[in-house]
C-alpha cells in the first residue's frame, strides 16, 4: 500500500513541509492511498496530514498549500493492472512477434480507463474496487460489455468465472458513476437477438449510460480462433438494426447514445452519416465518426480556400504522396481532389495493403512501416510523379513517434530516399512544406 515519491520540486510547499524523494505516502488526511488517483483526490484540500514511511519508520508531515498552488509531485509508477481474460477476439493475441513490447500489454486498470479512455471489462474488479472508484468519483469509465447475457459474455471473454456485468454497472450507476460502453461484434456469437438484448439492457441504465459503440471484430492473419469476419451482408443487417434503435432512443432521450463504427458503413457500402449523427463524437477513439470528421474538415478547408489565387502551372506545384489504409482511401482521395485546385500542390493518394497483419486489416493506424516502404518503392518506379514529399498518417505512430514495427518518419524517409513526414489532420497536410 502507498505511493513512493520519485521527485518533487525544491522549494515547493510539500518539500518545505518535509516530504522527500523516496518517502512512501501511506495516507492523506486519514485516507489510505493506493495509487496517484487516490492521492490527488484526497490531497485536494488546503491542509494536509500526510502519513509517510521513511527508512522503515512511520511519520506524519503537516502541509499547508498556498492558494492556487498545484500539487507538483512525481511518483514511481505502480504496476499496470493486467487483464486475466482470454477473449476469443483479443487483438493483442493476434499480433506477431517482434513488435514494441508495450503492444503486448493487456491492461485492465481503473486508472487508464478514467484517465485515457481505455476500455476495461470489470471482470477482475472486486466490490472494494468498485466502491473505491465510486468514492473518489472516477467518472466516466469506459467498459467493454460485448454481451449482457452472462453465458455469452463468458464464452467471448474465455473466462467462466466472470461476475455479472449488469450488477456491476448497476452499482456504478447507483453510486454516481457514468460510463461509455463498447460491443465488439462477433458474428454468430453476440449478434442478432443477443445484440438486441445487450442494447436494451444498457439503455436501462438511463443517464449513467453515456454511449454505446458497436465495432466489428478485427481479425489478423495470426488469429488462432476460427472467428467469422464481418462481411457485407452482416454489416448491412447491423447498420439497419442499430439505426432503427438509435433513432428511436434519441427521440426518447434527446441525445444519440448508440453508434455503429465507421467500418460497418464502409463494409455495407452505405453513406457515412452526417455530422449531426455523431453528437459530440463520444466514441471517436473507437472508430466512430473518424470518416465524417475527415470529410467535414475537408469541406471546411475547401470553403476557406475557395477563391484563393494560386499558380496552377505544374512547374511550381509540389507533388505530395499521401499514404493511407484501404478503408480511408476513397474518402481521403475525394477530400484532396477537392482541395488540390486551391493550393500549389498535387496530391497523389495511395492505399497500402496490410500484408503485415493480413489484408482484412484495413485501417491506417495498423499499417506497418515495412508495408509502407514497399509501397513507396513500387510507386517510385511506376508513378508518373516525381514526389517532393511523402505524408504518412499520424495514426501510424505512437506518442513517441514510432510505428508498430519501430520506425520513425525519418527512418522511413531514409529507406525510400524521400522526405517523409506524419500528419494527423488535413490542415497539417496542406500546410506541410
Amino acid at each position: 500500500m502507498g505511493l513512493r515519491v520519485r521527485s518533487l520540486p525544491r522549494g515547493g510547499f510539500l518539500s518545505m513541509s518535509g516530504l522527500r524523494p523516496g518517502d512512501r505516502i501511506i495516507s492523506v488526511n486519514g485516507q489510505d492511498i493506493v495509487d496517484e488517483l487516490d492521492f490527488y483526490y484526497h490531497a485536494a484540500q488546503d491542509f494536509l496530514d500526510v502519513e509517510i514511511e521513511r527508512g522503515g519508520r512511520a511519520g506524519v508531515i503537516e502541509a499547508e498549500r498556498p492558494p492556487g498552488v498545484p500539487l507538483e509531485i512525481d511518483f514511481y509508477e505502480k504496476p499496470v493492472g493486467r487483464c486475466a481474460n482470454r477473449c476469443v477476439f483479443c487483438f493483442v493475441d493476434q499480433q506477431p512477434k517482434g513488435l514494441r513490447r508495450s503492444l503486448y500489454i493487456k491492461d485492465e486498470d481503473f486508472r487508464y480507463s478514467f484517465l485515457n479512455g481505455n476500455y476495461m471489462t470489470l471482470t477482475s474488479a472486486s466490490r472494494e474496487d468498485l466502491r473505491r472508484a465510486a468514492s473518489i468519483g472516477l467518472s466516466p469509465l469506459f467498459v467493454s460489455v460485448h454481451a449482457t447475457d452472462r453465458e455469452v459474455r463468458a464464452a467471448m471473454l474465455g473466462n467462466g468465472r466472470i461476475p455479472d456485468i449488469r450488477a456491476q454497472l448497476s452499482y456504478l450507476r447507483d453510486n454516481g458513476i457514468a460510463f461509455h460502453t463498447q460491443i465488439v461484434l462477433c458474428p454468430g456469437m453476440n449478434d442478432g437477438a443477443v445484440l438486441d438484448r445487450t442494447i436494451e439492457d444498457l439503455f436501462g441504465y438511463g443517464r449513467a449510460l453515456l454511449s454505446i459503440a458497436v465495432v466489428p471484430v478485427g481479425l489478423t492473419r495470426f488469429r488462432k480462433k476460427p472467428l467469422v469476419p464481418v462481411g457485407r451482408a452482416c454489416a448491412v443487417e447491423v447498420c439497419g438494426r442499430l439505426g432503427a434503435v438509435s433513432d428511436r432512443m434519441k427521440r426518447a432521450d434527446g441525445v444519440r447514445k448508440l453508434f455503429a463504427a465507421d467500418e460497418f458503413f464502409i463494409r455495407a457500402g452505405l453513406p457515412i452519416p452526417p455530422v449531426s449523427y455523431y453528437e459530440d463524437y463520444p466514441q471517436i477513439e473507437n472508430g466512430v465518426g473518424l470518416v465524417r470528421q475527415l470529410l467535414h474538415e475537408g469541406a471546411k478547408i475547401k470553403r476557406r480556400l475557395r477563391g484563393t489565387s494560386v499558380d496552377n502551372s505544374n512547374r511550381k506545384r509540389k507533388n505530395i504522396l499521401l499514404i493511407t489504409g484501404q478503408s480511408a482511401f476513397p474518402f481521403l482521395k475525394k477530400v484532396f481532389d477537392d482541395i488540390a485546385p486551391f493550393v500549389n500542390k498535387n496530391f497523389d493518394v495511395k492505399p497500402v495493403d496490410n500484408h503485415y497483419f493480413g489484408e482484412t486489416v484495413t485501417v491506417a493506424g495498423l499499417l506497418s512501416a515495412k508495408d509502407v516502404i514497399k509501397k513507396i518503392k513500387n510507386l517510385s518506379g511506376e508513378s508518373s510523379y516525381t514526389y517532393n514529399e511523402v505524408i504518412l498518417p499520424g495514426a501510424m505512430f505512437n506518442h513517441a513517434g514510432y510505428t508498430l514495427d519501430g520506425y520513425s518518419p525519418s527512418r522511413v524517409g531514409k529507406s525510400v530516399n524521400l522526405s517523409v513526414k506524419a500528419a494527423g489532420t488535413i490542415g497539417e497536410v496542406i500546410g506541410a512544406k
